[in-house]
């Protein structure tokens, strides 16, 4: 009888287990690379394929606009539950509790959670979580890059960049 090595990584003699993650599930921990990515589209489809379905709901004879609102709504708890519940497995990481995964409701507060190395090894919530594959990887640092784009667009398309520049330059020649 052969034994499975497949989620096993070997250095220096020694064999590192490694969890799998369940992004329902609260139970485990989730890498920074595989939170973030989870962490931007899922609550995101969850939230869009809700929200489809009140839109096609608002065309039914019988429905009015509060049964569109509530189905909104419900689309709206979904998105925060499963955000709730990645955080949880990303606090689980670095050895923290679930009270702390509340915060997962502030607007861009996932992106502190990626920040937050995981322990290494064995901690109280499981073993390590599976490494990032490269598709993880590049999916991460593509999110990123248009992340970032998105930001110095907004920016450019709302002035501020300008306006930042004109009050340094303003600053600048008082002193």
């Amino acid at each position: 009888m052969s034994q499975d090595y497949s989620n096993m990584n070997f250095t220096n003699n020694t064999r590192q287990r490694y969890s799998d993650v369940d992004v329902i599930s609260t139970q485990g921990r989730i890498g920074r690379k595989r939170y973030f990515v989870y962490s931007m589209i899922l609550p995101a489809l969850v939230f869009w394929a809700i929200s489809t379905i009140a839109a096609l709901i608002s065309y039914l004879p019988f429905a009015n606009d509060s049964l569109f609102y509530a189905v909104i709504g419900i689309a709206i708890l979904a998105a925060a539950w499963m955000m709730v519940h990645l955080t949880i497995q990303r606090c689980h990481d670095f050895n923290k509790g679930n009270s702390l995964a509340l915060l997962a409701v502030i607007p861009f507060a996932n992106l502190v959670f990626a920040l937050i190395p995981g322990t290494n090894g064995l901690n109280s919530y499981g073993e390590v979580p599976k490494p990032a594959s490269w598709l993880f990887k590049a999916s991460f640092y593509a999110l990123i890059v248009f992340l970032v784009g998105l930001v110095i667009y907004a920016l450019t398309q709302f002035q501020i960049i300008e306006t930042i520049s004109q009050i340094l330059s303003t600053v600048l020649t008082l002193f």
